[in-house]
């Protein structure tokens, strides 16, 4: 009986002290060079709502304030000043200080809690990598414009496409080194601006994994998961790819099996698709750019002409293997890959599980680089 009653004691004790992490917390500190009277508190819920005013006071002539708020788990909060900055803080201690210099607002500090130092940190770190990326960006375009020389084009567009791989690793990083749930659902948010949504689901299976009481992380979950799932073509995605047997223009069949090793994008088209004929050429620089990196290309045709079929691979310079069973619409692949419309293709990891779908322009390019290092 006195086991049991010890063991009892021992189970809330701890159910305590996991209990004190959250609920009411406060925050506190000072506003300096301002002549705003009120300061807000309001709760950023996770799910993309408005924010949602919690506590307000007035600001004393010391600049000095103090707010309460109640929080069910770790989240995200904004300490506004009224018509003045505003801070971002994670509610991941029971009191947090937080001092501001209105003339220099971007530089606060936060003092008690270890989420909201690291999201300021992450803040000043994202504007210097996202300004590199967008100068970067800014200066290819502008250079297109102008019909400047391919070889100046060619070095800004590599220098354009490893900045964007340096921003996504960035933001890679920034999410699985961080410990604060609420901090990974707001990375997770920026990351829809530059990464491919196959990427960040990844990211986010991981984070809701780790964190599996957050209702942040779960949401986001539930929001990639439904959009993937309304688009058949997403639900390809992390999946093997299915198998792919046909005979390629002499008559040779050809298994996708046999490509295990390498990376390799499944490309259906045909000659009588306009808008593959226009995408070919995006699929030929790929190609021979990342040919030497253990990657390939396997043409899938919905022809039913194999004339025009084998025409076309030589006017559009397709220097890959290509298959078809010459049935159009028809075809054995239509069904297992869920094809509505073409172009459209597939890119395989070496274990032959599908990675990304409908990479089309610049997106096969620099999904690519992505994954190629």
């Amino acid at each position: 009986m006195k086991n049991i009653f010890i063991g009892i004691i021992t189970l809330v004790a701890i159910s305590s002290c996991k209990e004190k992490k959250f609920g009411a917390f406060i925050v506190a500190g000072k506003i300096e060079n301002t002549n705003a009277e009120k300061i807000y508190l309001e709760e950023l819920p996770f799910g993309g709502e408005n924010p949602v005013v919690l506590d307000s006071a007035t600001l004393k002539k010391s600049g000095t304030f103090e707010l309460r708020a109640l929080g069910k788990e770790e989240g995200l909060y904004l300490l506004a000043v009224q018509n003045g900055p505003e801070v971002l803080i994670i509610n991941d201690n029971k009191s947090i200080k937080v001092r501001l210099d209105v003339n220099n607002y971007k530089s606060y500090t936060t003092e008690n809690s270890e989420a909201s130092t690291s999201l300021h940190r992450f803040l000043e770190s994202f504007g210097v990598e996202f300004k590199k990326t967008a100068d970067a960006y800014m200066i290819a375009d502008s250079l297109e414009k102008i019909n400047a020389g391919d070889s100046i084009k060619t070095v800004t567009s590599l220098q354009k496409d490893i900045q964007l791989k340096n921003f996504n690793t960035f933001l890679i990083n920034s999410i699985n080194n961080s410990p604060s749930p609420a901090l990974r659902y707001y990375i997770l948010g920026k990351a829809f601006k530059t990464m491919e949504l196959e990427e960040i689901k990844k990211l986010t299976d991981a984070s809701v994994e780790k964190f599996k009481d957050h209702t942040g992380l779960a949401k986001l979950k539930n929001l990639i998961d439904i959009q993937i799932t309304s688009d058949p073509k997403l639900a390809l995605l992390n999946k093997t790819a299915p198998e792919i047997s046909l005979a390629d223009t002499s008559g040779k069949i050809i298994s996708l099996s046999s490509y295990k090793g390498k990376y390799v994008l499944v490309d259906f088209w045909a000659s009588w698709c306009g808008p593959c004929r226009a995408e070919n050429p995006n699929v030929v620089a790929a190609y021979n750019k990342f040919k030497d990196k253990n990657f390939t290309v396997l043409g899938v045709s919905l022809d039913n002409d194999k004339t025009a079929w084998k025409a076309a691979i030589e006017d559009d310079h397709l220097t890959w293997n290509h298959i078809s069973d010459l049935k159009q619409w028809e075809s054995s692949v239509v069904a297992p890959y869920k094809i509505s419309g073409i172009p459209f293709n597939v890119l395989l990891d070496p274990q032959g599980k599908i990675i990304a779908v409908e990479l089309r322009g610049k997106a096969l390019e620099n999904k690519l680089q992505l994954v190629l290092k």
